[in-house]
């Protein structure tokens, strides 16, 4: 039988507020907590100062989803070893949550994400960004994406770094796969290394977008088999980008999510994420 308070709200919803809202004070302390940690990796030369700041943030995400009360549960596809060096995580969207299940489920790999300049822009949040080594990405401003997009694809290159992207370009409202953006893989072809497709269900069903209640609830990450790049150029993209749509769709069935349309597979060009 169902609770409801006395004007007919649901006790489930009046709890699922409630949590929002102890999960954010608790996301509060904690990033002012980790924040000032990730300073001492200033102080750490190279790839040991980078590992010290990746640690921060996955503690931080780590104890965010435990108040939260959303398990990451993670699936690895058999025979899918991870390519070495540089690479490229490509994952769907549809939750803030999805942010910190993927810091948590990949935490074997030291990577950075291709986040949005607004984000850069956030205090405490925005600072970890920069000097973790974050890929900032104007969609606003196409001359700008594609600097970024290029100084990115010579850093993976160069460095054997490991970026994590976002190819719907925004979150999805009712956790189906939407349509991908062609910037993301451009950057992939510039950076001539694998994609390394990812499916997350369950964090929509925890946090929907545009929305103030948080339910406990777990969350679901398939990683799948690298697709190669090598050898493509720009006249391949649309192609790569299907691969990795269609790849992505299978994977996100495997996690338990529900269908997403096949079509259309390619954004219309010009419309922002929010």
């Amino acid at each position: 039988m169902d609770l409801t308070l006395s004007h007919g709200e649901p006790v489930e919803t009046v709890l699922a507020y409630v949590r929002f809202w102890l999960a954010m004070a608790y996301t509060v302390v904690a990033t002012a907590l980790m924040f000032t940690l990730t300073l001492f990796g200033l102080l750490i030369p190279g790839e040991r100062g980078r590992r010290w700041q990746l640690f921060c943030a996955r503690s931080w995400a780590a104890g965010i989803l435990r108040a939260a009360r959303c398990p990451v549960i993670v699936t690895r596809l058999p025979d899918a070893p991870l390519p070495a060096g540089g690479f490229l995580y490509f994952s769907n969207h549809s939750s803030i949550l999805d942010i910190l299940a993927l810091l948590v489920a990949l935490r074997d790999t030291p990577f950075v994400f291709a986040a949005k300049r607004e984000l850069f822009k956030v205090p405490l949040i925005g600072w970890h960004l920069r000097l973790a080594g974050y890929v900032e990405v104007d969609r606003r401003n196409r001359d700008r994406a594609i600097a970024a997009y290029a100084n990115a694809a010579r850093q993976i290159r160069e460095r054997g770094t490991i970026v994590t992207v976002y190819p719907e370009g925004t979150r999805s409202v009712d956790g189906s796969i939407l349509p991908f953006k062609k910037g993301p893989f451009v950057l992939a072809i510039g950076a001539q290394v694998p994609i390394v497709p990812v499916a997350v269900d369950g964090a929509q069903l925890a946090l929907r977008k545009h929305t103030l209640r948080l339910y406990g609830h777990p969350i679901r990450v398939v990683i799948g088999q690298p697709l190669e790049t090598s050898g493509l150029t720009v006249a391949d993209r649309d192609t790569l980008l299907r691969r990795t749509r269609l790849a992505i769709l299978d994977l996100h069935r495997r996690a338990g999510g529900g269908p997403s349309p096949l079509e259309p597979m390619i954004a219309l060009p010009g419309k922002r994420g929010e």
